[in-house]
């Protein structure tokens, strides 16, 4: 997920096979298969110092380097000025920040971490053992899940809603479960449409709570009702798109808030909900998760017959 200033979407970081550094900070809570990395707290030992750009890097991105993952994520984006960013943090005040350090304590983390893991894995069976990391931050904004070859790591900032918190971890360890299966391809609409719509779907599953109605991040029910009535309409235009690997797909089909670029009429994200229902379809034709999983995007639209 992108965001900075509000702006959400859900996002997969690439794969690739640098190392995650490991440091004994007291901001980390060791757990079994992973670590919960509460790095908004050294977001605030920072709003305690000078606040200078020095510390900022000594205290955030050279202490944790899934932080400096997080930063260089929003600049990719383009979320944040690599230059006025650094003035920006210089003139954070304390007390616009402090409502956020108290919205989650230690047991709930402990608890939402083994559940939603827990929960996910009766539903689909890891495939690899790999460390799953929690990393909760400020002051960027968004949410996204970076799969690596040695160590994965949800990331999530606490902009976020903590109402939301949950769907949102379900919603990208689904992606987890989901990459250590499918083959590599490039990103494009279609594989980013099965990746979505494979997580909607897992939600549902995996959340006791959640229906398609509710399942997909930061999309009002008004705009699944707005899908839902104008479906055709929606896999008409995704259609023709579905082979695009520009960026042009992302604001018109995944993103919300205020980059997104929707088709004239639409609703945002629409891409989840097509994807949702690809997987949905694939599902009623008696196909297995472990099976949807292990496809290309291509084999995994045209076993749905969704677009026919």
């Amino acid at each position: 997920m992108w965001g900075y200033s509000g702006v959400l979407i859900l996002s997969i970081a690439a794969c690739d096979n640098t190392k995650t550094g490991e440091n004994s900070s007291k901001y980390i809570i060791p757990k079994e298969n992973g670590r919960i990395i509460l790095a908004y707290k050294a977001f605030e030992d920072f709003l305690n110092s000078d606040k200078s750009w020095a510390n900022y890097k000594k205290i955030l991105l050279d202490a944790y380097p899934e932080m400096q993952e997080v930063h260089d994520k929003q600049l990719s984006w383009g979320t944040i000025d690599s230059v006025k960013f650094r003035e920006e943090v210089q003139n954070f005040k304390k007390e616009d920040w402090e409502h956020y350090f108290t919205q989650y304590d230690e047991e709930f983390l402990n608890i939402l971490y083994d559940s939603v893991i827990g929960n996910a894995h009766k539903v689909l069976a890891p495939v690899s053992d790999n460390p799953v990391d929690l990393c909760l931050y400020l002051p960027y904004g968004g949410c996204f899940i970076n799969p690596k070859l040695d160590r994965n790591t949800i990331f999530i900032s606490l902009y976020i809603n903590p109402a939301d918190v949950q769907k949102i971890m379900i919603h990208e360890y689904a992606h987890n479960l989901h990459f250590q299966r499918r083959p590599e391809e490039p990103l494009s609409l279609k594989s980013e449409l099965v990746a979505e719509g494979l997580a909607v779907y897992l939600t549902t599953l995996i959340g006791k709570d959640f229906i398609l109605l509710n399942a997909i991040p930061f999309m009002p029910e008004s705009s699944v009702k707005w899908c839902i009535a104008n479906e055709q309409l929606i896999k008409d235009s995704i259609y023709t798109e579905l082979d695009d690997t520009s960026n042009s797909y992302m604001f018109k089909y995944i993103a919300d808030g205020s980059i997104a670029n929707p088709p004239e009429g639409f609703v945002e994200k629409t891409a989840y909900f097509a994807g949702y229902r690809v997987i949905e379809s694939c599902v009623s034709k008696g196909m297995k998760l472990e099976e949807i999983c292990s496809l290309t995007s291509d084999q995994v639209i045209e076993k749905s017959g969704y677009f026919k």
